[in-house]
């Protein structure tokens, strides 16, 4: 009955959103076309009624059910009527199948039909005494349910006319009994009766329906603001189901862990496997704060933070991811301030000294050719010394970048001839190997090229093959997720898992001669233009991987440039 009243809805059109007093949205049209297909749907049903009707009239007529005295002279009369009303019922199931002409045309042009035919067949078996009177009482009915206002007092005006005109008709041709025009009245009171009722019990419905439909409509409209802000928040939204399936991720997060749009999300571990393995440990340990995570190829650090939905998280989880990168850039340079004042301070009170053991070693050589190795040691290790003085006093002088766009092949072919005749090495010491030819980056190139040194003369201390030869391989473009990459591969032995834990700590070396600051500074200068660096065993030896951050997507430069 709620579908068949959908009409009501349709009928008032552009009226009904002013009195609803909300701006039409695509939610509401939406709603409209819902209501458009109950409504068709409905007269598509009563169609299907009144062929059902007419089949078994005219069935019962033929096979010679009394709807009409054998003796009378009216029986072609009932043949022709039920005849047309099934045919009829025939053609409004193909016209409201394929929804022409208009709803509300087709609605009067059956009920009008209807009555008339059914009128027909009353008088033609005999007038109030053989029951097809009763189904003008549907009409009525189907009126009140199918068409909006006063549509079924109107039927059971018109339906009532044309049973006192049937009556009145009989009495003066044949002559009926006086008593039938108290059946009359009754029926026509009964028609009065059930136009009332439909009214009424149609209008609390369509009050009903209008109620909900505008709770529906606030509810799509509150959604569709709720997932305006939540996609609009600086901090990274993510919720999954029981499951660990995605149900929303905002833009924000999509930024964070590196996603393109075209990414398809499914699960959790799908778009990062740390932040699954800090939601696992979450789930063990609720009160503990999981550990900070970065995403390949992101720039951003980010805090998760786990929230369930639901009784005991029965609807699911709420991720926040905060963004911590600008709080450890604040932390980054109030170190570095502190560091440069302290490496002040330190090569201000060693250098000197320094220089004068240094010189007093030369003489000592000089002089004494006994002592020469002793001096040797000396001036290296005070040469060690002052290296890891340069080397910090490097690193407290990065106050800010200058990123640029980079094109990694010249980039990388000037380095390699630079670096080559610098430490006298042949050209064929580098493999360079970039694909696109034409990919670019977004770095500040004096520190790409300081990266690319340390990483090369790592190689020439602990990359040189069996033989004593080095061989580098560097490789550049994108990986299977479009992230920018450079590999940086020679032929050593490789690193041990002891020495990956602490390969990029401050003052770690392997060997005797080195400050063990070469990584560090690695490190620290990849962090500073949002890249990230790790190391692994490649088939060949040690592989050095740096993940570069998309340029245009971080805002470093203008990527329309």
């Amino acid at each position: 009955m709620a579908a068949a009243l959908t009409p009501k809805t349709r009928g008032s059109n552009a009226d009904d959103a002013d009195d609803t007093g909300t701006l039409i949205s695509s939610a509401d049209v939406s709603l409209h076309q819902q209501l458009d297909q109950q409504s068709w749907y409905s007269i598509q049903l009563f169609a299907l009624y009144r062929l059902l009707l007419g089949s078994l009239l005219a069935a019962g007529f033929f096979w010679g059910i009394a709807f009409v005295d054998p003796s009378s002279t009216k029986q072609t009369l009932f043949a022709l009527s039920c005849s047309g009303f099934t045919l009829l019922a025939v053609i409004w199931v193909l016209t409201t199948r394929f929804k022409y002409p208009h709803y509300i045309a087709q609605v009067y042009a059956q009920l009008t039909a209807d009555t008339i035919l059914l009128v027909l067949m009353m008088h033609a078996g005999g007038g109030m005494n053989n029951g097809i009177a009763m189904l003008l009482v549907v009409n009525v009915v189907a009126a009140g349910l199918l068409l909006p206002g006063m549509a079924s007092l109107v039927f059971a005006a018109v339906n009532t006319l044309a049973v006192l005109f049937e009556q009145l008709y009989s009495h003066l041709t044949i002559g009926t009994s006086t008593a039938s025009y108290t059946q009359a009245g009754g029926l026509s009171a009964a028609f009065f009766a059930t136009a009332i009722l439909t009214m009424l019990l149609s209008r609390r419905v369509y009050e009903s329906e209008q109620l909900a439909s505008q709770r529906s409509l606030d509810i799509r409209n509150l959604a569709q603001l709720n997932e305006h802000i939540i996609q609009q928040m600086q901090s990274g939204v993510i919720v999954v189901d029981p499951t660990l399936r995605i149900r929303l991720i905002n833009r924000s997060a999509r930024l964070q862990l590196n996603l393109h749009n075209d990414v398809v999300l499914q699960t959790l571990a799908s778009i990062s496997n740390e932040l699954n393995v800090r939601y696992q440990l979450w789930l063990n340990r609720p009160a503990q704060q999981p550990a900070r995570i970065r995403n390949p190829g992101s720039p951003f650090e980010l805090q998760p933070h786990f929230m369930p939905l639901g009784a005991e998280g029965a609807a699911g989880t709420l991720i926040i991811l905060e963004d911590t990168t600008p709080y450890s850039r604040e932390l980054q340079h109030v170190k570095l301030a502190s560091l440069g004042r302290l490496t002040a301070s330190i090569a201000h009170e060693i250098r000197n000294p320094l220089s004068a053991i240094q010189h007093a070693a030369q003489l000592l050589e000089e002089t004494n050719t006994e002592d020469a190795r002793l001096s040797r040691i000396i001036q290296q290790q005070t040469e060690r010394i002052n290296s890891i003085i340069e080397n910090i006093m490097q690193l407290s002088r990065r106050d800010a970048i200058t990123p640029e766009w980079i094109t990694l092949h010249s980039c990388l072919d000037d380095f390699k001839n630079d670096f080559c005749h610098q430490q006298q090495l042949p050209a064929t010491t580098f493999t360079l190997s970039i694909d696109p030819p034409e990919l670019q980056i977004g770095f500040d190139p004096s520190q790409l090229h300081q990266i690319l040194t340390n990483l090369a003369i790592n190689s020439m201390k602990y990359g040189r093959n069996n033989a004593g030869d080095l061989f580098i391989t560097i490789t550049a473009g994108y990986d299977n997720l479009g992230h920018y990459f450079l590999e940086f591969t020679d032929q050593g032995s490789g690193i041990s898992p002891e020495e990956s834990d602490r390969i990029f700590e401050p003052f770690y070396s392997c060997g005797e001669k080195s400050a063990g600051l070469g990584l560090y500074i690695v490190r620290e200068l990849c962090e500073f233009n949002h890249a990230h660096i790790d190391c692994r065993n490649s088939n060949m030896g040690a592989c050095f991987r740096i993940e570069f951050a998309d340029p245009a997507q971080l805002g470093l430069i203008d990527a329309t440039n």
